[in-house]
């Protein structure tokens, strides 16, 4: 039977998921839900050289680090994209 990891949050990745519209949340809920069952997605990337902490793009939009240890995921950034956010857009050439 495979594992599930506990996941917790910081409270700034908290604040930040919290602020999640109903669509966003949901989409939110069902990545975190995958995270648990697999960290080490193919997908996400070692950002320490253990490579126990590390990132993943949950959706086109959100992006979240995280940390495995003992059987926990510790979420301690989620980042919210926004095409308004940006300086340059891809379609500008």
């Amino acid at each position: 039977m495979p594992t599930t990891y506990q996941v917790y949050f910081t409270e700034q990745a908290a604040a930040a998921r919290d602020r999640l519209d109903d669509p966003q949340r949901a989409a939110f809920d069902k990545g975190i839900s995958v995270l648990a069952r697999d960290p080490f997605l193919d997908v996400s990337r070692a950002i320490s050289s253990t490579g126990d902490d590390r990132t993943v793009r949950l959706t086109q939009n959100i992006l979240v680090e995280y940390s495995i240890t003992m059987g926990r995921l510790l979420v301690f950034i989620v980042e919210v994209f926004n095409d308004k956010d940006i300086v340059i857009s891809d379609l500008d050439g």
